[in-house]
């Protein structure tokens, strides 16, 4: 089930990333941004869901799990300020859109009132997004930018998170529901993020010239 759930959203995630101008200065600058915006809560929403997982053999495993995975996290959201100067763009340039909103802040809802278990749907959405498009994403932005080491940190990344998440969803087989809603409704949200900014790379210019 949750395996052809993540090839399929896999799936419509590249179709996504494939039809975004990675070309555009403005398209990529506003992409970091947004990126910035939703990956600064990664640290607090994995911090949150690990607090509340029980104190049994398969909560302590998620606890522990959970806990390495904020470790490998932190600070990610820097590097896209340091690409996005680098493009000459400073993050109040890019104000947080909608979309990214919509993106991050129902995973607190789920992780408070669902399950915190449910924010592994997230997680696999972004990490198999990476690991199965981030290197073709790297190739399209090194053609174009020298502002990429949030790109090609993941893009080298996530591919060993992605093996370690898999590994993960043997200790939560009773959660795959939950764990199924959750990717579907993310891949929704980040192909929604994705075409917000992609509507808005052509209105006003926000970077130096």
């Amino acid at each position: 089930m949750i395996k052809d759930a993540l090839t399929s959203c896999v799936a419509e995630l590249g179709a996504a990333l494939r039809e975004f101008p990675w070309a555009s200065r403005e398209a990529y600058a506003d992409w970091l941004a947004q990126t910035y915006y939703y990956v600064r809560h990664s640290t607090r929403l994995l911090a949150a869901s690990a607090s509340r997982f029980p104190q049994d053999e398969e909560g302590n495993a998620l606890h522990v799990r959970f806990i390495a995975h904020m470790a490998e996290e932190k600070k990610h959201e820097m590097l896209c300020i340091r690409d996005l100067a680098s493009l000459g763009g400073t993050i109040d340039k890019f104000p947080e859109l909608a979309s990214t909103r919509m993106f991050y802040e129902p995973q607190y809802y789920k992780v408070e009132h669902q399950a915190p278990i449910a924010l592994f749907g997230y997680i696999l959405a972004l990490e198999a997004m990476s690991a199965e498009h981030g290197p073709w994403v790297l190739d399209e932005v090194r053609k174009n930018h020298d502002g990429m080491s949030f790109v090609r940190l993941h893009a080298a990344d996530d591919e060993d998170h992605l093996e370690k998440a898999l590994a993960t969803l043997d200790r939560a087989q009773a959660h795959h529901e939950v764990i199924v809603a959750n990717l579907r409704q993310s891949t929704l949200g980040y192909t929604n993020l994705l075409a917000e900014i992609r509507r808005n790379a052509s209105g006003a210019r926000r970077l130096s010239a």
